[in-house]
């Protein structure tokens, strides 16, 4: 990271590399001011995310058409390629804040599970001691350029983004093929596991009955049909592409051993799997 520092301002600027843009979200500038008295910044707008943290005096917010006083312990949000204004608000205390922007296929999820909307892009009382500790915490890390500061630094955004989180999920309503997209990801993910249709219901939070009818009615077969089906065409996969041995291809798809795994393929698709391997399909 690099250090610029300002007349009242402390930021610090990152550019991700190939490492940081796997994941979901990676900073690009953290800081902290203390205002001057005609502070102003905007109207403008960013391409990035951005949280900032009002940690003493006030602040006004301008955003689409309408305007809020902010105090400490409050925080406001700029969404990307949105256009922002704010101001300080004179008082007799000074305007201090503290800011991260944050970008990545994540960001924009992140603001609106943290209680963001654009049409109110601010939480009140948002910032206790032990956020305002973290905050410090991140201002320390963020000026190193070690893999194991920023891995700290990452590690202490979550936390302020988990922090900011409702103890309580929002639970959408789903609609029955919602259920079932649900049912068919939790499949793709983990049938080289041991999983049983009771573990797909489970996941969805549905009654197995339940899930059973209305994933038939979608999908066209019942979900055990669905799980043999997927473990066995990439078990075939594996037998023309691969030079797995049938035992171990049989465990690598979520069969217990070679002799329930040849049984089922059998039955699938006419031949044994050592049969397909030689012809090279059927």
């Amino acid at each position: 990271m690099q250090e610029t520092a300002v007349e009242y301002v402390d930021m610090w600027f990152y550019k991700p590399d190939g490492f940081d843009e796997l994941g979901g979200v990676w900073p690009v500038r953290i800081g902290n001011n203390i205002a001057k008295p005609n502070y102003r910044n905007g109207p403008r707008q960013t391409p990035y995310c951005n949280m900032h943290f009002v940690r003493e005096g006030q602040v006004e917010l301008f955003y689409g058409g309408r305007q809020v006083v902010l105090g400490q312990g409050d925080i406001f949000c700029k969404f990307p390629n949105t256009i922002y204004s704010y101001q300080i608000v004179p008082g007799e205390r000074p305007l201090r804040m503290a800011w991260i922007t944050f970008d990545g296929h994540q960001a924009r999820h992140i603001l609106k599970m943290t209680g963001f909307a654009e049409d109110r892009p601010y939480r009140r009382g948002a910032v206790d001691k032990d956020m305002e500790i973290v905050l410090q915490q991140i201002f320390q890390w963020c000026k190193g350029d070690s893999r194991k500061q920023l891995m700290t630094m990452y590690s202490l955004m979550y936390r302020i983004f988990s922090k900011l989180l409702p103890d309580k999920d929002f639970e959408p309503s789903y609609s029955q093929s919602d259920w079932v997209r649900k049912c068919l990801d939790f499949i793709h993910a983990y049938y080289t596991e041991k999983i049983t249709v009771a573990d797909v219901a489970k996941y969805a939070g549905l009654h197995r009955t339940h899930m059973s009818k209305i994933f038939t009615k979608q999908v066209g077969m019942p979900p055990s049909d669905y799980l043999i089906k997927t473990r066995l065409d990439r078990g075939k996969q594996l037998l023309l592409e691969s030079t797995l041995s049938v035992t171990e291809i049989a465990l690598s798809v979520g069969y217990p051993d070679i002799y329930s795994f040849t049984r089922a393929f059998t039955r699938r698709f006419g031949a044994s799997p050592n049969a397909v391997r030689k012809q090279g399909g059927i």
